[in-house]
Parts: structure tokens; sequence; C-alpha cells
């Protein structure tokens, strides 16, 4: 999604002028009679829900497992892919560590093996999908989190 970005501010010189007129039920309408340099850019209620969408998918995180069995190749680099229902080719996440808060020393050492190597390859997004192409199977299965699917 790409937002505008070219918004521009209404100019002008002096003072804004509004016209003062009588309506038939007593009510006044007031028209702008300013004399603008530059007309300023509307931003209504869509600009700013595509601005939060987008804030929103940015730090929104998803967690994926990658497990020892599904990794596929007979020799490197060994890929895996997973579903990740709202990625597309053009999504750009950021991989996060999912160790889960509390995990034993013995857990933690295991995790960030398991970690390491998959960050240390790649990985690509398409639609509703992730490939990690590692150089060294990881030993244990390994949740991590990417951050803007």
């Amino acid at each position: 999604m790409s937002l505008k970005t070219d918004y521009k501010d209404a100019m002008y010189d002096g003072q804004r002028r509004y016209r003062l007129i009588p309506n038939e039920d007593g009510t006044y309408s007031l028209p702008d009679e300013t004399n603008y340099t530059q007309k300023g850019d509307k931003f209504g209620a869509n600009d700013i829900n595509s601005t939060n969408e987008a804030v929103n998918q940015l730090i929104h995180v998803t967690e994926v497992t990658l497990t020892v069995s599904e990794w596929k190749g007979s020799s490197a680099p060994y890929y895996q892919t997973v579903t990740v229902e709202d990625a597309t080719k053009d999504s750009e996440a950021i991989v996060l560590s999912a160790l889960e808060d509390g995990a034993t020393a013995t857990a933690q050492k295991a995790y960030s093996k398991a970690f390491g190597l998959v960050v240390s390859g790649t990985a690509s997004l398409g639609t509703g999908t992730a490939t990690f192409k590692v150089y060294k199977k990881p030993a244990t299965d390994i949740k991590i989190g990417l951050k803007g699917v």
C-alpha cells in the first residue's frame, strides 16, 4: 500500500475571510472567501484510516514455527516454507525472537543456536507464505516472530 506523501497546506496572505449569509431558517452560512496563494489538500477519514492501517501492519508480529522435520533439501541451503496469512511478495518483515519468557537456561541456549542459524540464512515472503533458507539445519523446532506482516 502506498500512502499519499505530497499533502500541501493552504497558504494565504493576511487573515482568512468568510462571508456571513443569512439563511431562511435564521441560521447563517459561512462560505470561505479567503484569497489563497496555494490551495491545501483535504485530509479525511480515508486518509487517517489508511495511515493507521499501515502503522498497525508495521507493528504487528506474526509468530511462525519452523520445525526440524520440515527442512527440505539434501544439501545446503536447506529450505522451509511456512504459511503467513497476511504476507505478500512486497511485504517487508523483521525477524524477532519469540523465546518464551521464563525459559530455562538450557532452552535459551538451544533457542539461541537455532535462532542464529535461521537469521544467518535468508528469507523471502510470497503471497501467504514465508520461505526460509539455512546453511545448517537447526537441531530444534523454533518459533520466531515476523514484525510487519
